[in-house]
C-alpha cells in the first residue's frame, strides 16, 4: 500500500512543480530565468513519471528551499506564507527522495528489468 502513497505523493507534488514551471517559462525571458525554469519543469515531469526520483526530488527540494531559507525578507506577511509554503514542499520532496519511488514508476521498471537480466536461464533473446 506504500507504493500507492509514493506514487500519489510523486503526483501531486510534479503537478505543483510542473504547473509553477509552465508558468515562469511562459514568463521568462531569455537566460537564467528560463534555464531555472525549464530545468524546473523537466524535473517536475520526471518526478511525475518515476525516472531518476531521488535526484529529481533533492534538486527540487533544493530549489525550493535554499531561495526560501538564504533570501532575506523584508517581514511581509506573503513572504512568511511564501517560506512556509517552501518549507511544505522541500519537506515533501526531501521525504520522497529519502522513501523512494515506490513500485509504480520507471525506477522500479529499470530495477526488475535488470533483476531479471541476470538470471541465468535467460538468454539475450528472451526466455528459453
Amino acid at each position: 500500500m506504500h507504493h500507492l502513497y509514493a506514487l500519489l505523493a510523486r503526483i501531486a507534488l510534479s503537478l505543483v512543480f510542473a504547473a509553477e514551471g509552465w508558468d515562469r517559462l511562459g514568463a521568462a525571458g531569455t537566460g537564467l530565468p528560463m534555464l531555472m525554469a525549464a530545468s524546473q519543469l523537466v524535473t517536475a515531469l520526471a518526478l511525475l513519471a518515476g525516472a531518476w526520483t531521488r535526484p529529481a526530488a533533492l534538486l527540487l527540494a533544493a530549489l525550493t528551499l535554499v531561495p526560501g531559507l538564504v533570501l532575506p525578507g523584508t517581514g511581509a506577511p506573503q513572504q512568511a506564507i511564501d517560506l512556509f509554503w517552501s518549507l511544505l514542499l522541500g519537506g515533501g520532496l526531501v521525504l520522497l527522495a529519502a522513501h523512494g519511488p515506490g513500485d509504480f514508476s520507471f525506477d522500479a521498471w529499470r530495477r526488475d528489468r535488470g533483476a531479471r537480466s541476470d538470471d541465468p536461464h535467460m538468454t539475450p533473446g528472451g526466455a528459453l
